[in-house]
This record gives structure tokens, sequence and C-alpha cells, in this order.
């Protein structure tokens, strides 16, 4: 099953470096998720000045639980990068 993933980053004066640290470890994460199928497409949320406040991921696992088991594991949740995220079932259209 298909997954939305729409995260915003905390807003604190130290946010970005917390996410610009981490950010390595959070696509060498990603990479084997993505030649497995199970990462289909991600990337940052840009302000009009060209500046990360959030992500966006389209996943596919079985189970909303093993999704969020998933992204419990992400550098961007454990290294508070991700203030909030929601997880929406979704469906790639097939056009």
């Amino acid at each position: 099953m298909q997954f939305l993933i729409l995260a915003t980053d905390y807003t604190d004066a130290e946010a970005l470096n917390r996410r610009l640290a981490v950010r390595e470890e959070h696509l060498a994460r990603v990479r084997p998720f993505k030649q497995s199928g199970h990462f289909i497409v991600g990337g940052a949320k840009l302000t009009d000045e060209d500046k990360m406040f959030g992500s966006m991921l389209i996943i596919d696992f079985p189970t909303i639980e093993e999704a969020n088991a998933w992204l419990a594991d992400d550098p961007y949740v454990k290294g508070k990068v991700w203030e909030k995220y929601e997880v929406i079932p979704f469906r790639i259209a097939n056009v």
C-alpha cells in the first residue's frame, strides 16, 4: 500500500542545523529502500527563499503500521528534524 508522508520541520533557531547534520545519514538510509521499491519518491519542501522546511515522501509498505515503524527509525525523526508528520494512504495515478 502506498502512503504519502507530509513532514514539517521544527522552527527553532537550530532546526536547519539539525537537518543538515543528519541529512546524509537520512539519504543513505533511504537508498536501499529505493532499490527495494519501498521508497518511491521524496524531497524537501522549500520556502520562496529556497530554504528547506519539511519533506514529502511517497512510500510503499504492506500496512500503515510498517510505514510508521519505518519512519520512526528515520534520522529526521530521531534527530528532531521533523516536528510533525502525517502518514496518509495514497495511490499514484496510473496514467
